[in-house]
């Protein structure tokens, strides 16, 4: 018998069982006083509500606690100060209004529950009620609103990059099933032009590098993602199939790659992938336990990575791919090693 019918037949029994124990005690409680009953089961009910209460509120508290340190680490971008100091906020507010109803909520059902001797007092309307619990979350959410523009507004203020030759670090990365292709601009400085036709478009030109632009001659493409530590980076997204969403959640970059819309975002990193392990994830104890699959500590097998964050296909899984950051200077040794793409496959064909 295969391991799906018996849970199946687990799953129909006790349901069975939950059926045949209420309809026991519906039977039971037919020839008692229906006012005694009735007292009892709203005692019972009461209980079990606030028990359930203390329960819930204390494994809610202990997974914070016992998940926090495998929680995101420290934003590893600049912006990302700002986007989570807007997340801790709207969650502290969350966690205290969720909180705080279910308190009063249960609260109440035990405090009122049903007593023979008590007379329920029929309350129809208070306009002071009325207008705290609508004033009050108003201005919460506009309060929210509010700093969520703020976020925004600095985020993609693009016309605040530096202007000079250099100041920024521009990478073009278009999604595709199932994979990245990310272009970067050679020693000029420029991506070349790109024509979106049948003619430009191929099999070894996948993106329609127009070659008789001169910037294009010494653009290159690598498998993987560089960043430069302190540097503003400029992302170019696209996309050549289906929507995918490029997702840097240690950076607190995630935006959709849409055919035929290209979109943009920019964010400056805050430290190299060895300061990072160095001078964040070494102090966590989590980081510090030894990695079962190598032997080492966790935090020196850490490394940023790009996710696709949009379920794209069958092997969405294969989009995964390893991020650097590094010095200026690092990334300048990086650039001299790597071979345009015009002079590696295209003047070859």
């Amino acid at each position: 018998m295969s391991t799906g019918l018996l849970i199946f037949l687990a799953i129909v029994l006790f349901f069975a069982i939950m059926f045949l124990v209420a309809k026991a005690t519906e039977l039971s409680a037919s020839g008692e006083d229906k006012t005694d009953a009735l007292e009892r089961k709203s005692n019972t009910q009461a209980k079990l509500l606030m028990a359930f209460l203390i329960i819930g509120l204390s494994a809610t508290a202990y997974s914070f606690y016992a998940l926090y340190p495998r929680m995101l680490p420290e934003s590893a971008s600049i912006h990302g100060d700002w986007v989570d100091s807007m997340f801790n906020i709207t969650s502290l507010i969350a966690i205290l209004v969720f909180v705080g109803v279910h308190i009063v909520l249960i609260s109440f059902v035990y405090k009122y529950r049903y007593r023979r001797d008590r007379q329920a007092y029929f309350f129809t309307h208070s306009n002071k009620l009325e207008i705290i619990w609508t004033v009050g979350p108003a201005i919460v959410l506009v309060f929210l609103s509010f700093k969520g523009l703020s976020a925004w507004d600095k985020i993609f203020d693009f016309k605040s990059l530096p202007q000079e030759p250099g100041a920024i670090h521009e990478i073009e990365v278009t999604g595709k099933q199932f994979g990245w292709i990310m272009r970067y601009p050679g020693t000029d400085g420029k991506f070349g032009e790109r024509i979106i036709d049948k003619e430009h478009i191929s099999t070894i030109n996948e993106l329609g590098i127009n070659w008789e632009d001169e910037h294009s001659r010494d653009d290159f493409m690598a498998d993987e993602l560089v960043l430069v530590q302190g540097k503003p980076t400029y992302m170019i997204l696209g996309a050549q199939d289906v929507i995918h969403s490029f997702f840097l959640p240690h950076f607190r970059v995630k935006m959709d790659c849409v055919p035929g819309m290209p979109t943009r975002f920019m964010f400056t990193p805050k430290y190299t992938t060895e300061q990072y392990k160095e001078e964040v994830l070494k102090k966590s104890k989590y980081w510090q336990q030894i990695n079962p699959e190598t032997g080492n500590p966790r935090w020196q097998d850490f490394t940023f990575e790009l996710a696709c964050a949009e379920l794209c296909g069958k092997s969405h899984f294969a989009m995964r791919r390893e991020v650097k950051v590094v010095t200026q200077e690092e990334y300048d040794a990086w650039v001299k090693d790597q071979k345009s793409y015009y002079e590696t496959v295209i003047a070859t064909n």
